[in-house]
């Protein structure tokens, strides 16, 4: 089912990020410092759009999601990007100060950070047009936009517990899960598209 992903040229283009920084780890003193917090700024970016495009979706399935057990409808869709930002925002707030404290950001390579978060931001951009401009013709699945960016915040808890547990280093434990939270995260965004264009 995956091999169909390798002719698509952003597929290629986040795998090849992720063997990156892989390379980037095991050749710089610091480069997991730097990733961890790349990854960090990352995640807040992914959070802060898919806050705006949950705040100003206005072509999606009522079906897809549910709030306080109820149907989002047009009348309490617009609880749905608040309580995202307030629990998502708060999760990274938390953890934004434990990175302070286990992994000193004065270690980072600031011009490799820089770099990757401006490109990140960029890429984000553009997919946050390109989702704009398609919803004048599709239905979203709000319900799959609300919950993709928390794929990513399952790297950051285990990057804490599992190495405790299995003995194992945690900079191992984070880049292949960042790999494989990465790949999901596209697979589902890709299905979302399709289902959303009926292909």
């Amino acid at each position: 089912m995956i091999k169909k992903y390798f002719s698509n040229p952003y597929f290629l283009m986040l795998l090849a990020s992720n063997l990156y920084c892989i390379w980037y780890f095991k050749n710089h003193d610091n480069g997991f410092v730097t990733v961890v917090w790349i990854y960090w700024i990352q995640s807040v970016i992914i959070g802060f759009f898919n806050f705006i495009d949950l705040l100003t979706i206005k072509n999606y399935d009522p079906g897809t999601a549910k709030l306080n057990g109820q149907p989002i409808t047009e009348k309490n869709v617009g609880c749905l990007p608040w309580f995202f930002l307030l629990h998502y925002g708060l999760f990274h707030f938390v953890y934004g100060i434990f990175l302070l404290i286990k992994f000193s950001i004065l270690k980072v390579d600031k011009s490799f950070l820089l770099i990757g978060v401006a490109a990140f931001l960029a890429e984000s951009l553009a997919g946050f047009i390109r989702r704009k401009t398609a919803e004048q013709e599709m239905k979203f699945n709000i319900g799959s936009l609300f919950f993709l960016p928390y794929l990513r915040i399952i790297p950051m808890h285990l990057i804490i517990m599992v190495p405790a547990f299995l003995g194992v280093e945690p900079s191992i434990v984070f880049l292949v899960l960042k790999t494989i939270a990465d790949i999901f995260s596209f697979i589902l965004y890709q299905r979302m598209w399709q289902k959303a264009s009926g292909v």
